[in-house]
């Protein structure tokens, strides 16, 4: 009971100043691997704290670490920083002032979300054991600054556990928390295709890329369904092709770019060595030749089984405390769990690889999904967020 109390206070006191840091981080948004004043503010907030932090070899990202003095487990907590290329069109009194950029995928809101949180669990060492790791990642959306960060070394101490919440615009209040995986593998994929050129009245003399990369594109339409499984989750995708320079002459040279996604790094190899296998044998077959080149991209989010049913049972056994306050009453949201794939990527996966992971999605209003210039959130719940995160946090840390 006097845990519950002392996160309900707590939470309580520090709602309206975490509004105003979302505010302030909203107001100024900044892109991938440019957020240094949203960082500047992130500093300024942890020495009012008393949190010691250290800059990120991968700038301007930031760690901090929270230590309980007892031993215990460490619990890695990621929030990302970056916005997006939009025009802010949301009609709210902190609108954007960076023209052409907007915190339309609630990132403004989880920098503040995991401040608040810290100073939570900084007043809360009583109740848990071990340490905290506090990680404020720039460039999610366009750089994969959470995989960098690993590289340079964010995980040299492997934690026990890492999590990260995302809102969403869906429901207020409702919570998302998948179970396997969450996310996909996002690789682009580049097939350039080499011909001869001729001139249009003796097509004999040339080996045409154009009509080659076309019947590479057909063909590897029918790979996802002629190779996997119908139970398993793969997309392919074309995109981009370019070729030619006049219309009488047989082209040489055709670029195709590509995208491909898949849910489980199995599926991602398969899909790698036919693409690599059917493009080669047809071009060869029709007198040309091709290069295939993969650039890989964001990987899975997967949630850990048994950290993802603990983080359920934990928000279940609070739901009265977590919703106190709020407009949202009885019955609560429905926890949604299982299976919750989706084809979008995500770059907590590069955590989730490498530790037990959980990846909580939390809806904050219905209206204009993410990624849209009218995305808004209800600040109402940022409360509940943090309640949420700062409680499956000291739960993981109890034991």
């Amino acid at each position: 009971m006097e845990q519950v109390e002392t996160l309900l206070r707590l939470s309580d006191s520090l709602e309206k100043h975490t509004i105003a840091v979302r505010r302030m981080i909203h107001q100024k948004p900044e892109l991938a691997f440019e957020e240094y004043k949203t960082a500047g503010l992130v500093m300024q907030e942890l020495r009012r704290m008393g949190i010691p932090y250290e800059e990120s070899p991968v700038e301007p990202g930031i760690v901090a670490v929270i230590d309980s003095g007892k031993p215990g487990k460490l619990l890695m907590l990621r929030a990302d920083m970056d916005a997006l290329p939009i025009e802010e069109t949301a009609q709210v009194s902190f609108r954007s002032l960076n023209k052409g950029v907007m915190h339309a995928c609630g990132h403004d809101v989880h920098t503040a979300n995991l401040l608040a949180v810290g100073e939570i669990l900084n007043g809360m060492k009583e109740f848990w054991s071990g340490r905290v790791k506090l990680v404020f990642q720039p460039a999610e959306e366009r750089g994969g600054g959470g995989r960098q960060m690993i590289e340079a070394g964010l995980m040299e101490e492997l934690p026990d556990a890492c999590m990260a919440l995302h809102v969403t615009s869906d429901q207020r209040g409702k919570f998302y928390v998948g179970v396997g995986p969450v996310t996909a593998f996002s690789d682009r994929c580049e097939i350039v295709v080499h011909g001869k050129a001729a001139h249009s009245s003796e097509p004999q003399e040339g080996v045409d890329a154009v009509y080659i990369a076309a019947s590479i594109i057909v063909a590897l339409n029918t790979l996802v369904p002629k190779n996997l499984s119908p139970m398993e989750h793969s997309t392919l995708n074309m995109g981009m092709i370019s070729g030619g320079a006049a219309l009488n002459v047989i082209t040489d040279r055709v670029e195709m770019h590509g995208m491909m996604r898949n849910a489980e790094a199995q599926t991602r190899s398969v899909m790698m060595e036919k693409i690599r296998s059917l493009s080669e044998g047809i071009a060869s077959a029709m007198g040309g030749s091709c290069e295939v080149k993969f650039e890989e991209g964001y990987a899975a989010v997967y949630n850990d089984k048994t950290l993802a049913k603990r983080v359920i049972a934990t928000i279940k056994e609070n739901e009265e405390a977590l919703y106190k306050g709020l407009p949202t009453g009885e019955p609560y949201p429905e926890i949604v769990t299982g299976d919750l794939l989706r084809l979008a990527s995500e770059d907590f996966g590069f955590f989730s690889q490498k530790v037990p992971s959980c990846y909580i999605m939390m809806g904050t209003g219905e209206g204009a999904p993410v990624h849209n210039p009218e995305f808004k959130v209800d600040e109402t719940y940022i409360k509940l967020a943090s309640r949420t995160m700062a409680a499956v946090a000291i739960d993981y840390l109890k034991d």
